[in-house]
């Protein structure tokens, strides 16, 4: 089958791989009908994240159709329409049991992502396997296409998790340092959460564009002041909410800096450089910080209704529609910010 391999930074192929095939009874082997390059596909093609093994199939953001079941799948057929956890648990072990997916001593923290080893093979391809079929894979209700559902997978229940571990409520001023997909997504459940003003930061002015079409505030760190900006609409309190959804550590510092004294901070992106945390700022401030990876399991049930609803409309992130073949020029202007790209979808 075709698919987008890893070989290094910056070295992205489409090649044949052997075809998805089950290796365990509970597992399934979905036939991808739409699949999409996330922010954190980008740590493999910049090199952020140091990996030897190559030849692996890249990708965790994906949808399908049910092609082949183990017997001992019990809530999945063939032919059911599906999205993907893009963090695989079983199912069974204290974490998963207690909620925390992606924590699954199972596969392994760090392990049970789709895309990042060749022991799960990602989904930018025409089929994938996924073990524990009954805890990775949600039904897609008849009412949603398959865009609509696809981000289910990932950034929208991880923007999501930013707003609500950041304790994001009615009347609060939200600073959300990141417009790409993301940041996007955590605007919008800032929003839905009732924040009275959202802050939108970012370097890119097509995204900032974007970020003002959805009722934010935006700031440009190039030509504007972030903590004068945050000073003046607040009256010189400070943000009650700020979300780091970029992975970087300057920005978490400028977190500290603008969130106001009580206040809560969510770092939501991919950090991947150890960094010092101004501890004494922190604790002189009583703030609180938060993180952690995202469990799509919990969160798909409670976002279906909201797309259901016309609340969220997932597919406004997309930029970029392009077969499969064409995903390593996907990965190009995604990673240069050419084209305007934000989010770019492919089709096996």
């Amino acid at each position: 089958m075709k698919a987008i391999t890893y070989h290094g930074p910056k070295d992205f192929r489409v090649e044949h791989v052997p075809d998805a095939r089950r290796q365990a009874d509970t597992d399934a082997v979905v036939r991808v009908s739409r699949a999409a390059i996330c922010g954190s596909d980008l740590h493999l093609w910049h090199g952020a994240t140091p990996i030897a093994e190559t030849g692996f199939v890249v990708g965790h953001e994906f949808v399908g159709v049910v092609e082949d079941v183990g017997p001992g799948v019990r809530s999945i057929r063939r032919g059911d329409r599906v999205l993907v956890s893009a963090l695989v648990g079983c199912g069974n072990c204290s974490f998963c049991r207690g909620g925390l997916w992606s924590g699954c001593t199972t596969l392994g923290t760090g392990q049970n992502v789709f895309g990042f080893s060749r022991a799960l093979p990602g989904g930018q391809a025409e089929a994938v396997r996924v073990p524990f079929a009954d805890t990775n894979l949600f039904h897609i209700p008849k009412d949603l296409s398959d865009e609509q559902a696809l981000f289910l997978t990932d950034i929208l229940p991880t923007g999501y998790m930013g707003a609500e571990i950041a304790e994001v409520g009615p009347g609060d001023l939200v600073v959300v340092l990141g417009s790409g997909p993301v940041g996007a997504f955590a605007q919008r459940a800032a929003q839905l959460r009732g924040a009275a003003r959202v802050i939108a930061v970012d370097l890119d002015e097509g995204r900032l564009a974007r970020a003002r079409e959805r009722g934010c505030d935006t700031v440009n760190p190039r030509t504007d002041d972030l903590a004068a900006r945050v000073a003046q609409v607040s009256g010189g309190r400070g943000a009650d909410a700020v979300i780091e959804a970029v992975g970087s550590g300057d920005l978490l510092l400028k977190a500290i800096d603008v969130a106001r004294i009580g206040g809560r901070i969510a770092a939501i992106g991919v950090i991947s450089k150890p960094i010092e945390l101004p501890f004494l700022a922190l604790f002189i401030k009583n703030l609180s910080l938060r993180s952690g990876l995202v469990n799509p399991q919990r969160y798909v049930p409670l976002l279906v209704p909201l797309i259901q609803a016309g609340r969220i409309d997932p597919t406004e992130i997309i930029s970029h529609r392009m077969p499969l073949a064409e995903g390593v020029h996907g990965y190009e202007i995604f990673a240069s910010h050419a084209e305007n790209a934000l989010k770019v979808v492919l089709q096996p």
